[in-house]
């Protein structure tokens, strides 16, 4: 029998972005170690409206495989409110069986948080206190959120394109985490004197130029994952003596930010390496006072296959999901 979980499901467990960021650190390990397999996700444009995205990967420590599949499409709602429209695909390796699917949204907004997590724990100062923030949506939520996880943040200046919606997030923000989450008038404040900056907006064109960054610290860049997407200038990236992905190949297909700065000569593929050799000491970590340090996060399978497993060992054990013969 399968077990399908919705999102609502999923609230019910006892998941969430701080329980996501030791798990998502093993699996992000694991390919460190490579015991794990993650093929640049793909997708398939229509002509019209949308695409329909494909992302498998196995974790074969333990035993289990899978994919995300993204529906993308559909007038006025599959496109922009395309959350809804993923599901993950859970199957064990011994068996062939496919034990669970998983309505996306929720864990993929844990993953997606709990993967920020990883990368400023291992690419920051333990003792960074200020971090500035473009976006102020969903998943900028979930990235403050993370980065309050794992650093004792202090203040956090946040930019968005609508002061309303920008000043309502900082009053839910600062309530929410005990940390002192201001609005910046204009976007060029963001990144001043903070240690690190992180990016999660849905802008086509960059939010975040090089000539604003003047020292050392760690840049987040999270919001695009398309290639005709960028949040950051190429000024931004050669700003970088550091650059680290989550999966190498699926920046090649999906990272604007790089495949723009690359193509302009402001970087190069050699230099970029991967978190997971990070977290594995493969690639030392770097001198933090005097570098600095971009990372890009993407979204990678591996991850989505980690926190299915784990939403399926909770539900099973809590009796949540419904049964269901294929």
């Amino acid at each position: 029998m399968t077990l399908m979980i919705t999102n609502e499901d999923t609230k019910k467990l006892p998941l969430s972005i701080k329980t996501a960021i030791p798990l998502i650190e093993d699996t992000f390990r694991q390919a460190g170690e490579g015991t794990a397999e993650n093929p640049a996700r793909y997708r398939m444009p229509f002509k019209n409206n949308g695409f329909v995205q494909f992302g498998p990967a196995a974790l074969h420590a333990k035993g289990v495989a899978g994919f995300k599949m993204w529906a993308n499409f559909g007038k006025e709602t599959g496109v922009h409110k395309n959350s809804g429209h993923a599901t993950n695909y859970l199957y064990d390796m011994a068996t062939g069986e496919l034990l669970a699917l998983i309505h996306s949204s929720t864990i993929g907004w844990y993953r997606t948080s709990a993967a920020t997590a990883v990368a400023v724990k291992y690419l920051s100062p333990e003792n960074a206190s200020t971090v500035g923030l473009f976006g102020a949506g969903h998943i900028a939520a979930g990235q403050l959120e993370a980065v309050c996880a794992v650093r004792p943040i202090r203040q956090a200046r946040v930019y968005s394109r609508t002061p309303k919606d920008r000043e309502a997030f900082c009053h839910r923000m600062s309530e929410q985490l005990g940390v002192n989450v201001i609005p910046a008038t204009s976007p060029e404040e963001v990144p001043r004197n903070a240690e690190i900056v992180v990016t999660a907006s849905t802008a086509e064109t960059p939010v975040l130029f090089g000539d604003w960054l003047t020292g050392p610290g760690l840049v987040v860049a999270v919001g695009a994952n398309h290639w005709y997407r960028r949040e950051l200038d190429e000024k931004a990236v050669a700003w970088a003596d550091l650059i680290i992905v989550d999966g190498k190949e699926q920046s090649k297909v999906e990272s604007g930010n790089l495949l723009w700065a690359i193509a302009h000569g402001a970087t190069t593929w050699e230099r970029v390496k991967e978190l997971g050799d990070v977290v594995t000491g493969h690639v030392p970590k770097p001198n933090f006072k005097n570098t600095s340090i971009l990372f890009g996060g993407h979204g990678l399978a591996i991850n989505d296959v980690a926190i299915s497993a784990k939403a399926y060992e909770l539900a099973q054990a809590a009796g949540i999901g419904s049964k269901i013969s294929l």
